[in-house]
């Protein structure tokens, strides 16, 4: 003999809340408060506003010091010091933006410390001409050009280490097509790039191969501010064609350790 079963179904308080009128239209109601306020909540959050940290220069390495001149004097050992410090005086941001060399010689353990001592932070990272793209892409960042949309900016990081010391900008066809899509937006624009547009030692003056770039820029009329590092020691905020470049000293400089740079934009 099969048996036969039987099923019964047991109706849900919910279902009897439902055939409520009264209760469908405290729903509603309760519906619309609460997207209501996500929208006031997201507006409010759109129209703080943007508040970035910067850090240039890390050189994170074993070498005791790192010498181009007699001002210009890098203690990449220091580097763990050096980051902690400036990491905890800077505060509360929406972003923190490492301008590139952010080691001193290629070191997967170097560069692995430094993920360690920037964990939980809002890192953005730029590949500088000491950062070894293995590294770079294995470790700190997947892309070595790429955009990030935050509140009412968006910030285009760029690479223009390729060709160091014979930089021309944006060597690669590839790259520049990218970024003059990126360009295309309603947001105000922040470019990050390790080396500065000026020609070295005379900031304020846009190098020749720096021109089209700059043209680029300037035509867009979204980008409001550049920044970047690999000078060490030059701390300027420079106008130019309705741009503010800015130049960030190193966070490794000796006598200055620790630097750092915050904006509210």
């Amino acid at each position: 003999m099969k048996l036969k079963k039987e099923f019964k179904i047991y109706p849900s308080k919910a279902a009897g809340f439902f055939k409520n009128k009264r209760n469908l239209k405290i729903l509603g109601l309760g519906i619309f408060l609460a997207i209501s306020i996500g929208i006031i909540g997201f507006l409010n959050y759109y129209n703080t506003p943007l508040m970035v940290g910067f850090i240039a220069d890390i050189h994170a390495g074993d070498q005791k010091y790192r010498q181009e001149d007699e001002k210009n004097v890098i203690i990449p050992i220091d580097f763990e010091i050096n980051l902690t410090k400036a990491l905890r005086e800077m505060g509360k941001v929406d972003l923190i933006i490492a301008l590139g060399d952010n080691l001193n010689r290629p070191s997967r353990k170097n560069t692995k410390k430094l993920l360690e001592i920037t964990k939980g932070y809002p890192m953005v990272w730029v590949k500088g001409n000491h950062d070894k793209l293995l590294h770079f892409n294995e470790l700190l960042s997947k892309e070595r050009y790429y955009y990030i949309d935050k509140k009412k900016w968006r910030i285009i990081v760029l690479d223009n280490s390729a060709t160091y010391p014979d930089t021309t900008g944006i060597d690669d066809q590839e790259q520049l097509n990218w970024l003059k899509e990126k360009l295309k937006t309603d947001k105000k624009i922040i470019i990050a790039m390790h080396i500065p547009m000026f020609v070295p030692g005379n900031p304020g003056t846009i190098r020749k191969d720096y021109a089209y770039l700059e043209e680029i820029f300037v035509q867009s009329g979204n980008v409001k501010h550049i920044f970047s590092g690999h000078w060490h020691t030059y701390d300027n905020e420079i106008e130019k064609d309705g741009i503010v470049h800015h130049l960030i000293p190193s966070v490794s400089l000796e006598g200055g350790q620790g630097l750092y740079y915050k904006i509210e934009l």
